[in-house]
């Protein structure tokens, strides 16, 4: 089966890959198989079956390149699951993450229902960086516990995952986890892959991932996707750090009000195009989201918001 890769590399750990991988329908056991190793190694029940509540596709990727393509999926016994993909550390994921949990969490409840209805919520992170460097553990799980009695539970409703990709280099191949993750890390890379052939043969789900990996980098419209969304997080990784070496020139610069604001007014039109969060431009900028917000709405005359009134934070 290795033989069969083609020229054409895909990081198997690209957001939009395993947004293919995971997020399709047809691709359901895949995913129910990668959460049960999860499941599994943490001792948690396992899932028997699900549904994947914002499926892949590929139109939406191609006209929106989507800062997150993760997947939200809720299991036949009631339990909410979403599982991202991380490339590199931006700094306050943990905050990050526990906010997406937060955000699944609450819009379970609609008016007129009570708290009896909600649901657990669990949140899968696949980290391509070390979020935790002082410890050895690859797979660690944060839940609500006494602080003094960890033995304690306070409800098993928040469950959060962080599988750091780096930390693994020694592989129990009985571990149905370590497969997965040795499959994405070196998924493409090499044809003669011993340990690679040893694990497609001995899980089926995996050996249907690779199918689905060469069926994605033989598909003409697939490797336009991922070309273009590529392209499109390395121009907004851009952005960013343009951002913030202008956010540092705005706190530091004595030169004239009129300038100062133009910097802001350019910084804030330049990352909205990047569909980023106000609230994270109010950040950069030292403004209030309201304001962004409505420099964003002004469009061209707002710059005029800018110089017209003192916006800063206090």
């Amino acid at each position: 089966m290795n033989q069969q890769l083609t020229d054409f590399y895909v990081k198997p750990t690209s957001d939009i890959f395993i947004k293919f991988l995971f997020g399709k329908e047809e691709h359901k056991p895949i995913l129910i198989d990668f959460i049960n190793a999860v499941m599994k190694n943490s001792g948690f029940p396992l899932i028997t079956d699900l549904v994947i509540k914002n499926p892949f596709n590929i139109q939406t990727i191609l006209n929106a390149k989507e800062t997150i393509l993760d997947i939200k999926a809720k299991s036949s016994d009631g339990r909410w699951i979403d599982i991202e993909m991380q490339n590199s550390d931006q700094g306050f994921f943990g905050e990050r993450a526990l906010y997406y949990w937060t955000a699944l969490y609450g819009d379970q409840l609609v008016t007129g229902q009570n708290y009896a209805t909600l649901r657990p919520v669990i949140c899968i992170n696949i980290l391509d960086f070390k979020m935790f460097k002082d410890v050895d553990p690859y797979h660690l799980c944060f839940m609500l516990r006494e602080k003094d009695a960890p033995e304690l539970l306070l409800t098993d409703h928040l469950a959060l995952h962080f599988l750091e990709l780096p930390k693994i280099t020694d592989y129990n191949l009985d571990k149905s986890l370590d497969s997965w993750l040795y499959y994405l890390k070196n998924e493409g890379l090499n044809k003669e892959d011993d340990i690679m052939e040893n694990i497609l043969k001995n899980n089926p789900q995996i050996a249907n991932a690779r199918e689905k990996y060469l069926s994605f980098t033989q598909d003409e419209h697939m490797r336009e996707a991922y070309e273009s969304h590529i392209k499109w997080k390395r121009d907004y990784e851009s952005a960013l750090f343009f951002a913030e070496q202008k956010g540092l020139e705005i706190g530091t610069e004595i030169g004239t009000v009129k300038g100062r604001h133009e910097e802001k007014f350019e910084t804030i039109m330049r990352l909205q195009k990047y569909r980023m969060q106000p609230e994270e431009i109010a950040d950069i900028t030292s403004l209030t989201p309201e304001k962004v917000k409505a420099v964003i709405a002004a469009g061209d005359k707002g710059l005029d918001l800018l110089i017209g009134e003192d916006a800063t934070k206090h």
